[in-house]
């Protein structure tokens, strides 16, 4: 490395010069190559031309047979056939003429000997052909079907030539060219020039020269081939040409083979004289070189620094400090001795998500640059403003002479961000939720102002869009119950505290119980009291508890119903609930039939409860999984049908057996109309779509006789019995014949 690093200059000359006197070679290489490219498009011109003038030279002949017919009548048969024998016969690639009658069936063929198959072919029962000549009968003019297997095996160009057209038409001279030797004799001159050539049709390598065999026109050899498309007969004709090896070696000029040895000569004599000049200067250069490179670093590593520092304290997107910004300045200002209020504004785009899965991120990012531009116009300088990330942004306030700047500040906030912003051809009304907290900079800390500020923004987040809410007690007192419940859950799970209760399903017909509805307990013994589900399923769904719960609560209920079909009661059937976080799992398809066929149960035994919000989630994905489970032979029903998106849609693509409409519907039916008309609605939907209906929350004779009038089939409810546990259940199934 070090003689080369030495005679650098003389190597540099070197390349330099190799690489003008490569360039000339080149130059001259590609003058040859240029002139050889030209070459073969003018040659695939004439080719083309060629053909055109062969055809017309055939068209021509056969015109004429035929204008003879159309002018003087049909001609005798000796005579016919005596001037088709002269067209056969000067020209070697006309197999032979023949004429149809206006049925289209042939009649007359010069020469017949070799084509006797063809004679009284009828050509209207060929599909092909008859189509082109229908067509030539309507206009009256010429038309060629090419590639066609003659009966002697060899592929040929069919021309038909109407003899007068429509009413007039008294049948079509047909001319049979020998399709190879056809274009052999079209591109003969070309050939003969020293070019090759391949010739497709419609993609169907139909002809090639002699040497040429097997080159795939689609693949033709480089770079000196040229190509044509062009329509011919109602066909796409495609022509490759490229000069033979012959023509090649004619058209490159020896010169370059001496300019480049010249030309080495000369560049080897002066890299040894640039080399002498460069040794006097190597000590200096290499000490400028070391010196540019220590300066190269020196700013390279300032410039990492200054990066380093605006990527910990700015945002890249919006130019606003960030998350670690507001964080360092928040514990900043708490450390003023100075006794004041200070305030943490939270800011939260609503249903900005919608955004990136509408149109995309880069759009998304482009709205909340926008807003952050917003924000800055309608906030005081004095205020620190910044983005957290994602489509959250705050504002510390330091120094809070009242609530009131506060609630004023933060309606100007809301008001800034409920407006409508135009990126690229879309348009965006965007609404925020705003949560906010007010303490004493003695009491306060940074984490404990984030934490607060977020649990009014989440509160805020719960009253819908556009919306403020201010950190209170209240708050506090909600966090803090929340979490003692969620410890007291993952506390539950691991103790396996839960149990299942059933309520049973009657058949109305019969007044029989034909199932349960498996509905988990909670029993909190610190509390002594039973803990509603609507407190904990919520939770476990947020903390992710849903999933284990979920499984135990199927696994549980498959094992019960099987204990109850052993003793007898196998007209029983479980249906289990299914939340929306469990179908994003995987294997919950595969927990379900590994439980029911654990315990020896059929699938028909087990019916899956989804809500109508479930049903829409990811509809593609619960699709997949719907049919999977119909398809095992387990039911589906949509619970508390009709206060969800009751869209008609999922009802018609999705595979459901059963709707449940809800309680709210049937409490005060057949007293109030509206509930009446709607859960009629509801029976009729289910009866045109082949759909079973449970009335869930039946409490009273009336609602009993209502439903059964109107040919509900099954019913849910405390007239029939409260949720029961297991063994409660069972007693009941045992000592009550009448329901079974």
């Amino acid at each position: 490395m070090g003689s080369l690093r030495k005679y650098r200059a003389a190597l540099i000359t070197l390349i330099i010069s190799m690489i003008f006197c490569g360039t000339t070679v080149w130059l001259l290489l590609n003058k040859s190559e240029n002139a050889l490219i030209e070459q073969s498009q003018q040659e695939i011109s004439k080719t083309v031309q060629q053909i055109n003038k062969e055809i017309d030279k055939q068209i021509f002949l056969f015109n004429w047979l035929a204008k003879q017919w159309d002018s003087y009548g049909k001609p005798e048969p000796y005579l016919w056939h005596q001037q088709a024998k002269y067209i056969v016969d000067n020209l070697d690639y006309v197999q032979a003429i023949e004429w149809a009658d206006q049925n289209a069936v042939i009649r007359w063929i010069e020469p017949l000997i070799g084509n006797q198959s063809a004679y009284n072919l009828d050509l209207t029962t060929i599909p092909h052909i008859s189509q082109r000549i229908e067509q030539a009968k309507r206009s009256g003019e010429w038309v060629a079907v090419a590639n066609w297997k003659l009966v002697q095996g060899i592929r040929g160009i069919l021309f038909y030539v109407p003899i007068g057209k429509n009413e007039q038409l008294q049948g079509f001279i047909i001319g049979v060219v020998k399709q190879h030797s056809f274009l052999s004799s079209a591109t003969a001159s070309v050939q003969q020039n020293g070019f090759k050539l391949a010739i497709s049709l419609n993609d169907e390598l139909i002809y090639t020269s002699d040497e040429a065999r097997g080159i795939d026109s689609n693949n033709p050899p480089r770079p000196y081939a040229s190509t044509v498309q062009f329509q011919l007969m109602q066909e796409n004709w495609k022509i490759t040409l490229w000069p033979s090896q012959q023509r090649i070696a004619k058209q490159h000029d020896p010169i370059s083979t001496y300019v480049l040895i010249v030309g080495f000569i000369i560049s080897c004599l002066l890299s040894i004289l640039v080399q002498l000049f460069y040794s006097t200067k190597v000590l200096n250069t290499n000490l400028v070189a070391s010196n540019r490179k220590l300066n190269v670093e020196i700013n390279e590593r300032q410039r990492v620094e200054e990066e380093m520092v605006a990527m910990a304290c700015y945002d890249t997107l919006t130019g606003l400090s960030n998350r670690n910004a507001i964080y360092r300045h928040i514990n900043e200002r708490l450390t003023s001795y100075h006794n004041r209020d200070v305030a943490l504004i939270l800011i939260d785009l609503d249903s900005f998500q919608q955004v990136n899965d509408a149109v995309g991120h880069n759009i998304g990012d482009q709205l909340l640059v926008k807003v952050a531009a917003r924000l800055k116009k309608v906030i005081d300088k004095q205020h620190f403003l910044a983005r957290l990330g994602g489509d959250e942004y705050a504002v510390f306030v330091d120094d809070v002479a009242a609530v009131s700047v506060i609630n004023r500040l933060t309606q100007k906030i809301l008001k800034s961000v409920d407006t409508k912003f135009v990126l690229e051809q879309y348009e965006f009304y965007t609404s925020a939720s705003i949560g906010y907290v007010i303490a004493n900079v003695n009491t306060a800390t940074a984490d404990d102002l984030i934490r607060k500020a977020d649990s009014a923004l989440n509160k805020a987040k719960s009253h819908g869009k556009n919306s403020i809410q201010i950190f209170d007690d209240s708050l506090e007192t909600a966090i803090i119950k929340k979490v003692n419940l969620l410890k007291k859950l993952n506390a539950a799970y691991e103790a396996q505290a839960f149990e299942l209760h059933y309520q049973p399903k009657i058949d109305l017909t019969t007044d029989r119980i034909t199932g349960v509805e498996a509905l988990i307990r909670w029993y909190d013994e610190e509390t002594e009291r039973w803990i509603p589900p609507q407190e904990f399923i919520p939770l476990a769904e947020e903390s992710g508890l849903i999933i284990p719960i979920g499984e135990w609560v199927i696994e549980e209920a498959c094992r019960q119903l099987g204990i109850w079909h052993q003793l007898g009661f196998i007209q029983l059937h479980v249906a289990i609930n299914v939340s929306g976080k469990q179908l994003k799992q995987k294997r919950l398809f595969q927990t379900i039939v590994n439980s029911y066929k654990a315990h020896k149960l059929r699938p028909q035994h087990i019916e899956i409860e989804l809500t109508e919000e479930v049903f829409i989630e990811n509809i593609e994905q619960n699709e997949t999984f719907m049919r999977s489970l119909v398809e095992q032979g387990i039911s589906l029903s949509i619970d508390d049908f009709g206060i969800g998106y009751s869209s008609l849609a999922y009802l018609r693509n999705f595979p459901v057996d059963t709707l449940k409409i809800d309680r709210s519907f049937i409490k005060d039916i057949p007293i109030n109309d509206n509930d009446v008309s709607i859960v009629r609605a509801m029976l009729d939907l289910a009866e045109n779509m082949n759909l079973k209906v449970v009335a869930e929350g039946v409490e009273n004779k009336m609602q009993i006789g209502f439903l059964k009038e109107h040919y509900c089939h099954y019913a849910q409810g405390f007239w029939y019995s409260k949720p029961l546990s297991a063994s409660e259940l069972t007693d009941k199934l045992i000592r009550n014949h009448s329901w079974m």
